[in-house]
């Protein structure tokens, strides 16, 4: 059997049932954009030796996946160490399972070269950060999502899945009970899932954030009014103008673009706006 076929099959069947939508979604994505096209993962599972496995993981760290940015700019592209190590880390996992079902007798990728990572304090919005960013972003189409996440820790993904269904502007509060995610490219929602169990939850949220939420509210009546081939029918509170989803990728480039143009340190990112979260 070859290795990408053995890795697809071990994910669904061992871990896929356990993960998070999100976590599955950037583990099937590993495997099918970096393992699936490489000459590594066309390897026969039990041909495969630790040379084999080094040779792949420093190709990603210094040359990257060339197939996966679809660019023939004669460029590298190398993938970041957290990348590298996450797919270490899946490859070491499958080929412990391979040897419990008697496939293989020794595990290659355990004795690999560990990834140095240096550790890093969580980045976080200082009050006049996070005060200059709202204040740039005031009349931006994503201003009601950003005064979200800096106002309720909220995810990415909560916040782009948000419903009218699920906001309460009468008693001030949201109901996180569903997620946007990208799925290959697409933005998909999952209704009644949240990242976790303990995500499902209420969530107060204070006047300023209830008085944009009426605006796009407001807002996107007006572009349904003007567009014939409107479609929302989840009732997504943030949406193109026709309706359609976010992609979360698309919302993830833009708040960096924001963080760039203030010249704003560019260790900060969506993740950081939840260590922020109730900064004074």
């Amino acid at each position: 059997m070859k290795f990408k076929d053995y890795i697809k099959y071990w994910y669904s069947t061992y871990r896929e049932p356990k993960h998070s939508i999100t976590t599955a979604c950037v583990i099937k994505s590993h495997i099918r954009t970096h393992i699936e096209p490489s000459e590594f993962g066309n390897m026969e599972l039990e041909n495969i030796k630790v040379s084999d496995v080094q040779k792949f993981l420093t190709g990603l760290l210094i040359n990257g996946n060339k197939s996966k940015f679809l660019q023939n700019d004669g460029e590298n592209h190398p993938l970041s160490k957290s990348t590298v190590t996450k797919i270490r880390q899946i490859i070491i996992a499958s080929m412990n399972q391979a040897i419990k079902e008697h496939i293989i007798v020794y595990n290659p990728a355990i004795d690999t070269e560990p990834i140095q990572i240096p550790i890093q304090r969580g980045s976080f919005f200082s009050a006049e950060a996070q005060q200059r960013l709202l204040e740039y972003t005031a009349n931006h189409r994503f201003y009601a999502a950003y005064l979200l996440l800096f106002y309720t820790g909220c995810r990415r993904g909560e916040i782009l899945g948000l419903s009218w269904n699920n906001v309460d502007l009468r008693r001030n509060y949201i109901n996180i009970r569903q997620t946007l995610v990208n799925v290959n490219g697409k933005a998909v929602l999952f209704k009644n899932h949240a990242k976790t169990s303990g995500s499902i939850r209420l969530i107060p949220i204070p006047a300023m954030v209830k008085h944009e939420l009426v605006e796009v509210r407001e807002r996107q009546k007006r572009e349904k009014a003007a567009c014939p081939d409107w479609h929302n029918p989840d009732a997504l509170i943030f949406t193109n103008k026709d309706g359609s989803p976010h992609n979360p990728i698309y919302f993830t480039r833009n708040f960096k673009n924001v963080i760039r143009r203030l010249g704003l340190p560019q260790d900060l990112h969506l993740h950081s706006t939840r260590h922020s979260w109730g900064f004074p």
